[in-house]
């Protein structure tokens, strides 16, 4: 579905100019549950340092042991099969950290390629076996991780099929898709901060304005919640002018601070015979798993990218360079920002999960016309500081290393010494030019709307209320002050059910009773999957997860 403008946005970056004007993909589910329903289904975690660094950024209350309860709200952990004991894919887990009776499955894969069930004892022999569950924030090592699969029958478990659907029956919410907002509609007495009334859309060449009861909630995603933003007026004043659009609430930080993970693999060779993810390019083999897959939920379908090294930085380095972290901290940061966003001197030991990190560089998403209907302009500027680079190659040989290093080595040609044409070699030079000839996105956008004070760069306040307005929320990753460890989808979850707690607390909902001032029925409009069980008592107008009427 990658690439397929009928399940994904597929927007594209503007060149980067630290990757020889490369531009860089980035694919966003178009679809009820967003990229929840077209992402790799990795189950991965923040660090209990990530998070607590939000609370240290002035963000009170959002911090990992805050946020523990929300992780175990959402998921309903179901391991690993019984047949799969024996090869150990339970034996890190701690099951008091992970939830139970969330709508969200998470179980391991029922089948492994040779090349990835050689990876947790790769990682053992190389000395970075796993010290305990990533769940509990401080555990590090080689994983093979949990999928958002339903056990059995290996089911993409994702927030369309079991937080939308169960609940869209309900009279009381509305979901729209196929739609277009437009903006958000503002009350005609600007005395004071902004009051929502409402918001314009367009559905089937028709258009629309959806009356807000109480508040109007954007879940739009990193891409689109800003624009949707700044098409109501609410955004830089220059930029705004620009497009001869009126400015409401002057903040020029709404769009900023978009951040990511950069990703570029060792490009190895496997040895013949060995099954790989080319299998899927052979219309024959694709025919046979697939149908392994209809009958019994196994085989090569019912799997995916699941291994990962969770490591410090330090984790990564030969014994040599150990001190390599804190030399480039000092060179890179010598007691101002100078381009650095807050926090980064923390990055002397920041987790890296496979070629991904958290990088210093942010980047922005930007509307480039008044027209809804066209994409936001991005640019992460990937590597666009030095220090981005460092890490990134620091990555790459240490991939190197793990390739070389039995038994991966044993399903690789040269045990791990070949690359595919032109790479002979992984050195100073080499990894420059791999760099910018493999980079991809790790597709986890985050940031562009975040939760900090106005003068640290921020959007929202930690109620997730937009600073200037008394009732326009966002809730979704672009929240995020500063990236963390793993993929966003667990975080994200987490993000929804702690906002529809806040929502709720903030409105006077006790036991599904409205007891603030309005009473009444509200009524809750979404175009994706939204935290449907608080939806009913929720309002008015919620735009939710990088699709359908969330993002035109």
């Amino acid at each position: 579905m990658t690439g397929d403008l009928k399940y994904d946005w597929n927007f594209s970056s503007e060149p980067q100019e630290a990757l020889k004007g490369l531009r860089v993909a980035q694919t966003r589910g178009k679809m009820l549950g967003g990229s929840s329903g077209i992402n790799h289904m990795q189950f991965t975690f923040a660090s209990r340092a990530d998070l607590d660094d939000w609370e240290v950024l002035g963000n009170i209350g959002w911090n990992y042991d805050s946020m523990a309860p929300y992780y175990k709200i959402f998921e309903s952990f179901q391991g690993a099969r019984p047949e799969q004991e024996s090869v150990g894919l339970n034996s890190f887990i701690n099951g008091d950290v992970h939830g139970y009776g969330g709508p969200i499955n998470a179980s391991f894969s029922p089948g492994y390629t040779p090349i990835q069930a050689a990876w947790p004892e790769t990682m053992a022999n190389m000395g970075l076996a796993p010290n305990g569950d990533p769940r509990n924030g401080v555990s590090l090592g080689g994983y093979t991780n949990p999928m958002t699969m339903t056990r059995g029958t290996s089911q993409r478990s994702f927030a369309g099929n079991l937080y939308w659907k169960p609940f869209a029956s309900r009279p009381n919410l509305h979901t729209v898709t196929g739609a277009v907002i437009r903006s958000i509609v503002f009350s005609s007495d600007r005395t004071g901060d902004l009051v929502a009334t409402g918001r314009n859309f367009t559905a089937n060449n028709q258009s629309f304005i959806a009356n807000a009861l109480r508040e109007v909630i954007i879940s739009g995603g990193t891409m689109k919640s800003p624009q949707i933003l700044e098409l109501s007026r609410i955004g830089d004043a220059k930029l705004l002018e620009s497009f001869d659009i009126e400015t409401l609430s002057d903040n020029p930080n709404v769009g900023e601070n978009l951040q990511d993970h950069p990703q570029c693999g060792v490009p190895f060779v496997p040895a013949d015979g060995e099954l790989t993810f080319d299998d899927i390019y052979d219309v024959e083999r694709t025919a046979f798993w697939t149908r392994l897959y209809q009958e019994n939920g196994t085989g090569f379908l019912a799997g995916g990218v699941s291994q990962t090294a969770q490591l410090s930085w330090n984790q990564i380095l030969t014994p040599e360079r150990q001190n390599r972290p804190r030399e480039l901290a000092a060179r890179y940061y010598n007691g101002s920002s100078e381009g650095l966003r807050l926090g980064v001197k923390a990055q002397a030991r920041p987790h890296s999960k496979e070629t991904r990190r958290s990088e210093p560089t942010s980047g922005y998403v930007h509307i480039q016309s008044k027209d809804p209907n066209d994409d936001p302009k991005f640019d992460p500027r990937y590597l666009s500081h030095p220090l981005d680079y460092e890490v990134l190659a620091d990555l790459q040989y240490f991939n190197a290393r793990a390739g070389a290093t039995p038994p991966l080595s044993n399903h690789l040609k040269g045990n791990g010494t070949v690359y595919a044409p032109p790479f002979t070699d992984i050195n100073e030079t080499s990894v420059r030019d791999l760099t910018n000839t493999l980079f991809i996105t790790g597709w986890h956008v985050v940031g562009s709307v975040p939760i900090i004070s106005i003068d640290q760069g921020g959007v929202l306040d930690p109620r997730l209320m937009v600073y200037g307005t008394k009732n326009v929320r966002v809730v979704d990753a672009s929240i995020v002050p500063q990236h963390f460890r793993g993929n966003t989808v667990s975080l994200t979850y987490a993000i929804a059910e702690k906002g529809a707690d806040i929502i709720k607390a903030d409105m006077g909902i006790m036991n599904g009773t409205v007891t603030g001032p309005t009473g009444g029925s509200p009524q809750a409009f979404t175009g994706a999957a939204t935290k449907s069980k608080a939806a009913s008592w929720m309002m008015l107008m919620v735009v939710v997860w990088v699709a359908a009427i969330a993002v035109m």
